[in-house]
């Protein structure tokens, strides 16, 4: 009885040492994010994702780490009113985006992006996107040197308490931690 006491005992050590279920498995592969241009505070801050970790951290923040993705929002005039459209951008300004495809409907992408399973070779990866649009499939190289593919599935725009606009993009994302470019399935 008290061996399995203390054998249960250095198992519940290890799992609350080591951060629960993600810090034994690591991070989120795959899931779904909404990334918002939307800007808080006097010193301009927003909220960008880590896969790594899997959190969302603010940039510009000395205090936590830096995100590997954030939607910084590029503003337009059209027909006279300010407007953002989505734009990604790597706080660590290295590697980047390229886009894989471009599609006309939520179905065509989700069918390529689940059948991309593999980075291709001869990619140019910008630290700034071009304008992110709907169903468009992208490619983000981390800083890490780890491969992501993003699958853009809604794009909303608001208007903030300031009255500035900003937008969120909802993204299916598969993450690949161990810098290989084959995606897991």
């Amino acid at each position: 009885m008290r061996k399995t006491v203390l054998k249960y005992g250095v198992v519940l050590l290890v799992f609350f040492v080591t951060g629960g279920c993600k810090g034994l498995t690591g991070p989120d592969r795959t899931g779904e994010i909404d990334l918002s241009s939307e800007t808080f505070g006097e010193t301009y801050y927003l909220f960008g994702f880590s896969y790594e970790h899997s959190e969302f951290y603010r940039f510009q923040y000395q205090g936590e780490p830096l995100p590997d993705i954030i939607n910084e929002g590029y503003r337009v005039l059209i027909g006279g009113e300010v407007s953002t459209l989505p734009g990604f951008n790597t706080p660590g300004q290295m590697n980047g985006f390229a886009l894989a495809g471009e599609f006309g409907t939520l179905e065509e992408a989700r069918n390529f992006y689940e059948g991309y399973t593999e980075v291709e070779g001869g990619m140019q990866f910008e630290t700034v996107s071009d304008t992110v649009e709907l169903f468009q499939v992208w490619v983000q190289q981390t800083e890490l040197g780890n491969y992501v593919k993003l699958l853009i599935k809604e794009i909303q725009n608001f208007e903030g308490e300031t009255g500035s606009p900003f937008n969120k993009v909802t993204m299916d994302y598969t993450y690949q931690p161990d810098g290989s470019t084959t995606f897991p399935k």
